[in-house]
């Protein structure tokens, strides 16, 4: 894998952009069920069900979008890759917060 460039990096980004509605809406409905960890539960929520969810979204229903960014030099696994490992590290922020608030 190369490191993207300029173009390609605004590319990542509008993918990732376009799969964190799914992504929230998992990390809201995980936090409703327990609010008092709010913070917590939609890491997790956010950082599980909400990837896979769009994701599979993705797969499904917007699969033709693949060929745009393959056209501009940007492979699928690197789309899906970039995508969990953002969700990844907002995810695990998130618990971090919410733990770190919980206790004080």
């Amino acid at each position: 894998m190369t490191i993207p460039g300029k173009n390609q990096l605004k590319l990542l980004l509008i993918f990732y952009k376009s799969t964190l509605l799914f992504s929230i809406a998992c990390g809201v409905m995980l936090a409703a069920i327990n609010f008092q960890l709010f913070f917590v539960a939609f890491g997790f929520g956010f950082l599980s069900a909400g990837t896979v969810i769009s994701l599979l979204y993705k797969e499904i229903s917007k699969q033709h979008e693949y060929y745009f960014y393959y056209n501009k030099g940007i492979s699928k696994q690197t789309l899906i890759l970039t995508c969990v490992l953002a969700n990844l590290v907002i995810g695990i922020l998130l618990i971090i917060i919410g733990s770190y608030a919980k206790h004080s």
